[in-house]
């Protein structure tokens, strides 16, 4: 892990929450801040970084542009504070995987609801969930899947795996989100590992 990010939080209660936080990424991660005036820049080196000594492929590499303006305008709107992409080669194939992360932020005065109340809720609906233990303390694990939106993903039309691992913001009423994905179904156990690997390296900023 070698990659520190940091976006600042709000305060949303009376004792100050965490200023910010850091969570560490492999090499082959490249982060986008999702910020419409900025992403424009880290979308090109990614894709120039992507087809690197293929000139042939303007077009390709256009749709790439494309699809993750689309993917990085979506997490914005969902809340949405950064999204990380990996650029991880494995046997000399392209392993895909995205990272969000999202703030969510305090409902008024209102105290949400305790991360085990939502571990089950998201049981009685079937979802395979559960908790675990962070270094920042406990987590809320959630596994799912979904069908995939070949027109917003480069025509991809196989399940994609998420795996969500939500926490709660110290001395606040909000949480932060981390959201990981995979469209390579075969392989998406495997990545769990990696996934909750990443989650472990957060640290709240004071």
């Amino acid at each position: 892990m070698s990659q520190d990010a940091s976006i600042s939080l709000e305060q949303g209660a009376e004792a100050p929450p965490p200023r910010d936080y850091r969570v560490a990424m492999p090499e082959s991660w490249e982060r986008i801040v999702l910020n419409p005036q900025t992403w424009d820049a880290a979308i090109a080196h990614i894709t120039d970084k992507q087809f690197k000594g293929q000139d042939n492929v303007p077009h390709i590499k256009a749709q790439l542009r494309e699809s993750l303006r689309q993917q990085a305008a979506q997490a914005l709107e969902n809340g949405g504070l950064e999204l990380y992409l990996s650029l991880m080669i494995v046997g000399g194939l392209p392993l895909p995987a995205s990272l969000v992360v999202t703030f969510i932020p305090p409902r008024g005065d209102t105290a949400p609801p305790a991360l085990e109340d939502l571990a089950m809720a998201y049981a009685a609906d079937g979802d395979d969930v559960g908790m675990i233990t962070l270094p920042t303390g406990p987590a809320l694990r959630r596994k799912w899947q979904e069908l995939p939106d070949p027109g917003r993903q480069m025509g991809n039309n196989r399940p994609v795996s998420h795996l969500d691992i939500q926490l709660a913001v110290p001395n606040s009423h909000a949480f932060l989100m981390l959201s990981f994905s995979t469209p390579m179904f075969e392989v998406a156990e495997a990545l769990d590992g990696l996934f909750e690997s990443i989650a472990s390296t957060l640290r709240w900023v004071r």
